[in-house]
């Protein structure tokens, strides 16, 4: 398996796609796989980190670069590789505005109210989340509105509720 890293760029235009800071997740591709396939393994990790519904959408959209050059999605996937999606070329990207700041963070609050994402932190520790039955962990994701698609093992449910 070959491990990459991806980050959202944090520039204007891709900070009003997807409205958050701070996204960024390792996947474990099967060698020879290409990047497109590669970047979906991060949106299925990213998308519930983030506050609106047509996240994956949004994530969908951003383009693929390594060190500052835009790279095609059918390249083959390298081992360590660091990936960053973004709207804009980052050598050509502006950092976004307090206008820009202001409304992205607005509309994320709204929308995390709306998916009941703004509820406070769970406090249980991971260890203790993963003593919970299934059903239990799948009843807290449905509350929050998260989905438990996708997760195979319990400790999927686990990370998808403490956000990871």
């Amino acid at each position: 398996m070959l491990k990459l890293h991806f980050a959202v760029a944090e520039d204007e235009a891709t900070f009003l796609t997807v409205f958050t800071r701070g996204l960024a997740t390792e996947v474990e591709i099967p060698a020879g796989k290409d990047l497109e396939f590669a970047k979906n393994r991060a949106i299925d990790k990213l998308w519930p980190s983030i506050p609106f519904c047509h996240a994956v959408a949004a994530l969908s959209q951003l383009r693929i670069f390594e060190d500052g050059v835009e790279v095609d999605g059918s390249s083959a996937c390298r081992d360590q590789q660091r990936l960053l999606l973004a709207a804009e070329c980052p050598s050509e990207a502006k950092p976004a505005a307090a206008e820009a700041e202001a409304f992205a963070g607005a509309v994320g609050a709204l929308g995390r109210h709306k998916l009941g994402l703004d509820a406070p932190e769970c406090p249980e520790s991971r260890e203790d989340l993963m003593k919970q039955p299934l059903k239990e962990l799948k009843a807290r994701l449905a509350k929050a509105g998260l989905s438990s698609e996708g997760c195979l093992e319990k400790a999927d449910l686990v990370d998808r509720l403490l956000g990871q």
